[in-house]
């Protein structure tokens, strides 16, 4: 395959995986699995065309010229293709598995599924009703959630260039807590926890993540009050998703609950 990108003028050659790669490293944009896509080249010059006429991948909205679509797609994260766009769902394996079927058709399909095996395993006992919602896992950076810690990692270092496994990497257990809620109270006031930077919007801080691309780790000395084990956001499903790597040891402070009242 063989395209030219609109932001460089640049011809990119090689297989979907070449192209992806390219994609992702360079623009920070994803369009999925190189396995899951079908007709490449053709997929990723209609995406052109359409950045070309200065029209949003995501949500469509068509501005006056290039430049100010880049600036959107930058600021609001559209950065990725509409999956409710069914004009892309040829593009995509998935859309393939049966004849006539999409990947919503196919989807709804299997919760369907799903739904009557459950109402038949608990036709004898009640409590099979019951089935345990799985929680999402909040991004340090911004609003978005995923189910999956892989989803939400790559999230991450996507939109945002935070290497969550780079910047937890001989971590201990305790340390990586204090340093996720170093984190989110960082970012949460607008703060970058690279440098002394302080944006005035959420967007302007991710812009600033993504345009700096900061590579350091952050100083253990910023994370070590014991303030940070205390959980910044609550119901924080990304410390409950942390795995002990077997860091160096430390001395953690229990403070006992009162339970004489």
């Amino acid at each position: 395959a063989v395209v030219s990108t609109q932001s460089t003028g640049e011809t990119i050659a090689g297989t979907r995986f070449t192209l992806s790669e390219h994609l992702y490293e360079q623009h920070s944009f994803t369009l999925g699995h190189p396995d899951n896509l079908v007709y490449t080249e053709e997929f990723i010059e209609r995406l052109r065309a359409k950045m070309m006429r200065a029209e949003c991948l995501y949500c469509d909205k068509v501005f006056r010229d290039y430049k100010i679509l880049r600036e959107h797609m930058r600021k609001k994260l559209h950065k990725k293709v509409n999956p409710g766009n069914t004009e892309f769902d040829r593009y995509y394996v998935i859309n393939y598995r049966e004849f006539g079927k999409t990947w919503k058709v196919l989807n709804a399909d299997t919760s369907d599924t799903d739904t009557r095996s459950t109402h038949n395993e608990s036709a004898d006992e009640e409590w099979d009703d019951w089935k345990e919602s799985v929680p999402e896992i909040k991004c340090l950076a911004c609003s978005v959630s995923y189910k999956r810690l892989s989803d939400i990692k790559t999230h991450m270092s996507v939109i945002h260039h935070l290497d969550f496994d780079r910047l937890t990497a001989n971590l201990s257990f305790y340390k990586q807590i204090k340093l996720i809620n170093y984190l989110r109270y960082r970012l949460d006031a607008h703060r970058c926890p690279f440098c002394p930077i302080t944006a005035t919007t959420p967007e302007d801080l991710s812009e600033h993540l993504f345009e700096h691309k900061h590579t350091q780790l952050i100083a253990a000395e910023l994370y070590e009050d014991e303030q940070y084990l205390f959980p910044a956001l609550e119901n924080d499903y990304l410390l409950c998703s942390l795995k002990d790597e077997g860091g160096e040891p430390e001395d953690v402070v229990v403070i006992p609950e009162d339970i004489s009242r």
